[in-house]
């Protein structure tokens, strides 16, 4: 059986390891059912890899934010370990202690946010009101000195991922997240093979890491030295761990068009080239196709076909669609982290997939 490698691209999430399971579940199911193969068939066929880079800049932010809160802390150490904080609902860790030792509030709050995030990746719908509840409050015990802190840990997370990456400032954290992709692909490469088509599924600045990838592999082909020895050395030389087999990308609630600001003239009019060269001879019959899917209630995420002619020639389609349930919550900004989870995004991937396993795999 020829197999089709799936690398999963989270965006700026937070400590969660587990984030692939849901769409890695949801995929395989739906793409047993356009197939026509049953689950254990299903299985082998399509070979899955997390892509799990946020680990590395993590650590640094839960430090930055607990350093902005420290002086609450040296003021008033009861208030900032205050029992009363742990029943908040903002700020509620069940197993904080009541005597004054446990958990800061900063931690415990660090601790509930994370909870919401990991529950958001599964699609639960209880995470959106929790969330709304503590982007709401203003202060919260313990937490004085700043006002808002879910909003300030949120913008910490998010655009300190954005900020941390830019190999402009830190060669360093744009090598380790290049890394992680690199090691995904070389697994992917030792199961499926090192010529297996290639799906990356990638979610808002996961497209970035993505594109950045390809485009600093592609550049250096054509004699550019873009890609970082330390990327090098753990990507090994298959044609699939230098992304030369992407048969299949799917950018969701993507904010490329906005990064393509970064290089005004330069990258706003030249996206990657797709599919990759040695897939690009059975583009029609693989199937292959570049679909960026956008809510229109995601502020991060935009289409990419008006960027220009490239990204009308390369992009398949700017696909707009709903995600999320039928809470009025869903048509907020706050939808972003739901594309995954959600069956009208995975659904056309899995079908999308399933014939260009029939065109592998024609007995």
């Amino acid at each position: 059986m020829n197999r089709i490698a799936v690398a999963i691209v989270h965006g700026v999430e937070i400590a969660d390891p587990g984030f692939a399971r849901t769409p890695a579940r949801l995929l395989r199911r739906a793409f047993a059912r356009a197939s026509g193969l049953s689950p254990l068939e299903a299985d082998n066929a399509l070979v899955i890899e997390p892509v799990y880079w946020a680990p590395h800049i993590e650590e640094r932010q839960r430090a930055l934010f607990a350093r902005m809160y420290a002086a609450d802390a040296a003021r008033d150490p009861d208030a900032a370990r205050d029992p009363d904080a742990a029943r908040d609902p903002a700020a509620r860790d069940p197993a904080a202690p009541g005597d004054g030792g446990g958990p800061s509030a900063g931690e415990r709050l660090d601790e509930h946010l994370q909870r919401l995030v990991k529950r958001a990746n599964a699609g639960s719908d209880a995470s959106l009101p929790a969330l709304v509840a503590a982007l709401a409050r203003r202060t919260m015990p313990g937490l004085a000195s700043l006002h808002y802190p879910t909003g300030r840990w949120m913008m910490l997370h998010f655009a300190g991922d954005i900020i941390a990456y830019d190999r402009r400032f830190n060669e360093d954290n744009y090598a380790a997240a290049h890394q992680e992709l690199a090691r995904a692909l070389a697994r992917l490469a030792d199961q499926a093979g090192d010529e297996a088509p290639l799906c990356v599924l990638a979610h808002s600045f996961g497209t970035v890491l993505v594109s950045d990838y390809v485009y600093d592999q592609q550049e250096t082909l054509r004699g550019r030295k873009l890609v970082l020895d330390q990327v090098r050395a753990v990507m090994g030389t298959s044609p699939l761990a230098r992304a030369e087999t992407l048969a299949w990308l799917y950018t969701m609630g993507s904010p490329l068009a906005l990064w393509s600001l970064r290089d005004p003239g330069a990258r706003l009019e030249r996206p990657i080239d797709f599919p990759g060269p040695a897939v690009a001879a059975r583009r029609n019959r693989l199937n292959s196709e570049w679909v960026n899917f956008y809510d229109r209630d995601d502020v991060v995420a935009y289409p990419m076909r008006p960027l220009g002619p490239a990204y009308e020639e390369r992009v398949t389609m700017d696909r707009a669609v709903s995600v999320g349930g039928a809470s009025p919550l869903y048509a907020t900004p706050l939808v972003h982290p739901f594309y995954w989870s959600d069956r009208r995004v995975i659904e056309p991937i899995a079908r999308s997939l399933a014939a260009g396993w029939r065109e592998l795999n024609p007995a």
